[in-house]
């Protein structure tokens, strides 16, 4: 018989709960990140390994037990790899490698939204669960990224690669950071990018005011969480330089022009303890200390 944490228990209580609630959008309540967990890679197909080994840098993401994520499916594709939880049905990372030729192609944005076949009804967002409900469907790994391949770039458009997302923030603050990773892209070469939501409240950071719990809205009849913050980690080098790499948290609101992306950055430490994921895994533990432990200054 599976057996839930306390945590995971709780969020199904108050999400049956709330069954019956005319409201579109809802609060919960999660628990907060703690010890790692790795999900299982075994019995992968050559295609998948093949994916996965192109487009998770240094190893997937690895997933604490007790973040609060629920069961996951971690699914691969060409473009992208990515985690996906079934209690808030998006997902927890999507990985990508992406390069110079892939993002100076001119096939076009057809936007076919769709649920991702890959996963089960109950367990997935569904084009209704976004239909006036105030937020967009947010890419992860961006459509812009994909710009070569036809079958790729429809690929990013399965909801399991989208969150809630404050239109605002969509289609102005996050794009113009998209369109600053695709620069950096193109000056490098290739690069890779790791992207995802986090449910982040400051009071958590302080002893005198965190209860190890952070609120979150739903949205949708399948209750689709809408992430309080998102991250974006990329992770480039140039010529036989060492790895490098930025990351940036910004908060799921509107932000005023002109965009000071400087101000959102984060390091990877700091994401890694407020998701419960662990970043490149698979580095030397030395080398791993020198990229995350420390904020980046900004690329010029």
């Amino acid at each position: 018989m599976r057996r839930y944490s306390p945590g995971i228990v709780f969020t199904l209580a108050a999400a049956l709960l709330s069954v019956g609630c005319a409201k579109k959008i809802a609060i919960q309540t999660r628990p907060a990140p703690g010890s790692v967990y790795a999900e299982k890679q075994a019995g992968l197909t050559p295609e998948e390994t093949k994916f996965r080994d192109t487009n998770c840098f240094m190893g997937c993401p690895a997933l604490s037990r007790s973040a609060g994520y629920g069961p996951t499916v971690t699914i691969y594709r060409g473009g992208y790899v990515l985690q996906h939880s079934a209690i808030d049905k998006i997902p927890v990372w999507v990985a990508e490698r992406v390069t110079a030729e892939q993002v100076s192609g001119s096939v076009p944005r057809d936007d076919k939204f769709q649920p991702d076949p890959l996963l089960k009804r109950g367990a997935r967002a569904e084009l209704a669960d976004y239909k006036r409900s105030g937020y967009d469907r947010g890419h992860q790994a961006p459509a812009g990224n994909q710009t070569k391949d036809a079958k790729l770039k429809a690929e990013t458009f399965y909801l399991s690669n989208m969150c809630p997302q404050s239109p605002p923030l969509n289609q102005q603050a996050w794009r113009e950071l998209e369109d600053l990773t695709r620069k950096w892209v193109q000056k490098a070469g290739m690069a890779y990018e790791i992207t995802g939501p986090v449910f982040y409240d400051p009071k958590e950071d302080d002893t005198a005011t965190a209860d190890g719990t952070v609120q979150y809205k739903t949205i949708g009849a399948n209750k689709v969480a809408v992430p309080t913050h998102f991250y974006k980690i990329v992770i480039a080098r140039e010529g036989g330089q060492p790895w490098k790499a930025i990351a940036f948290v910004m908060e799921n609101r509107k932000y005023d022009r002109p965009f000071h992306f400087d101000q959102y950055i984060r390091s990877i430490d700091w994401i890694e303890k407020h998701t419960g994921l662990d970043f490149m895994p698979e580095m030397d533990l030395q080398e791993q200390r020198r990229i995350e432990g420390t904020a980046s200054p900004m690329w010029n």
